[in-house]
This record gives structure tokens, sequence and C-alpha cells, in this order.
């Protein structure tokens, strides 16, 4: 078996902090990249292995909504 993701380095306290950072709601995650938001609440409550996809993704969202909003 071929694992698609890697784990990545960061906690559940971190992809927390990540979120709030940039002002992300479990809710908008869903939206724009399909999680469910039960896999997402698994995350944040460290249930879950967090990916490496998870976490460029929110970065990548967060990004997004700095360059709309005018935020640095």
């Amino acid at each position: 078996m071929v694992r698609i993701y890697n784990k990545s380095n960061l906690t559940h306290h971190d992809l927390q902090k990540l979120m709030l950072k940039y002002r992300i709601s479990i809710n908008e995650v869903f939206l724009k990249t399909g999680i469910p938001a039960n896999e997402m609440k698994g995350y944040l409550a460290g249930r879950r292995t967090i990916t490496t996809y998870i976490v460029d993704r929110i970065k990548q969202i967060g990004e997004e909504n700095d360059e709309r909003t005018g935020n640095k």
C-alpha cells in the first residue's frame, strides 16, 4: 500500500492556532476542500493524524482570504 500524504509535524494545538490566525471555520474548510466537518473536528481534537495535505490546504485558504480582504 502506498501512502499518498505524509504525516505533518503540526500538533492539533498548532492546527487550531493556524485556523484562528487565518480566521477559517470548519464549515469554510468543508466548502472549499470537501473535507467533512466531522473529520476536521477529529484533526482539531487530536483524534486523527494530521497530514501535510490538510496543513497546505488550510494555509492556501488563509492566504487567499488575506489577499481578498487586504490583510497581511
